[in-house]
């Protein structure tokens, strides 16, 4: 698989995050127009943070303020999601894996460790596979590899998805898909195209994504997989994903769901800084 983008730096501020540490924000172009937003904070071995699915870097704040006091976080808003731009392309795990890969070679960084939360957790994997050499550990929570680990009934939910601004319930910050609302704003004037938006990634969650147990057992990645107990991925689903990949461990989370990295930061933060210290 090649890389889609071409290297292009465009830092276009610097600015002071927690514990007094200099963030730098920089943009990527990949060759299909889309503009990937990224910040780096940090020293030390490289992280790539990757968020969930129309969400933005925000929703992992915690997780760059700890990390970056470790490691030297790169933190992506995957394409047409947060402050990165809209594209023409259909989006897909493949592209936003090569964005990247795009950043980090704009960055000069070999390799990195990733973490990556449900569709950025799909994307961690999707490096593992398809750039095994720029991935020294990966971190995947609530994640598929195969999209017929969803409910057939939920995967046509996706496929016939619409929002209503006028609906209280579809705007509901604490619902979906009210609660991507406010980081989609984070690139947009207003909400005009937010159902063109949730249509395009409802599709890919719908039909995607599409590795095989054949595929995982070439991933030589050590790999960390992470799930809740309560109301995330199937724990069968991640159990066969631990046992297919040949060089992994499982963490089931008790008492957490999809969105243990707010829920059990702690927690959460002590079994990754434990998985990627050790020899």
């Amino acid at each position: 698989m090649k890389i889609i983008g071409k290297t292009f730096l465009a830092l276009v501020n610097v600015f002071i995050v927690g514990g007094n540490q200099t963030a730098s924000a920089g943009s990527f172009n990949a060759s299909d127009g889309a503009v990937i937003d990224y910040e780096v904070v940090g020293s030390g071995e490289p992280l790539l943070l990757l968020h969930s699915g129309m969400m933005s870097r925000e929703d992992m704040r915690i997780q760059i303020d700890h990390f970056s006091k470790i490691y030297k976080v790169i933190a992506i808003d995957s394409r047409e999601q947060g402050r990165s731009s809209p594209s023409s392309s259909q989006i897909s795990y493949e592209l936003m894996a090569s964005d990247a890969i795009g950043v980090l070679d704009q960055l000069n960084i070999e390799k990195t460790h990733v973490f990556g939360q449900s569709d950025g957790g799909i994307t961690a994997l999707l490096l593992s596979f398809y750039y095994p050499e720029r991935v020294m550990k990966s971190v995947i929570h609530g994640a598929v590899y195969n999209h017929s680990a969803y409910p057939e009934e939920q995967k046509q939910s996706w496929k016939n998805i619409s929002w209503n601004k006028d609906n209280d319930a579809d705007n509901d910050p604490e619902g979906f898909p009210g609660m991507a609302i406010e980081h989609y704003l984070l690139g947009r004037n207003d909400l005009t195209e937010f159902e063109a938006h949730l249509k395009k990634m409802s599709m890919m969650w719908a039909t995607s994504p599409n590795l095989s147990k054949e595929d995982l057992s070439t991933i030589k990645t050590p790999t960390l997989v992470i799930v809740g107990d309560h109301y995330d991925i199937s724990i069968r689903h991640s159990l066969e994903m631990h046992e297919t990949l040949p060089n992994s461990e499982l963490f089931v989370v008790p008492g957490a769901t999809h969105f243990v990295h707010h829920e059990k930061p702690d927690l959460l933060h002590n079994v990754i800084n434990c998985f990627l210290k050790q020899k």
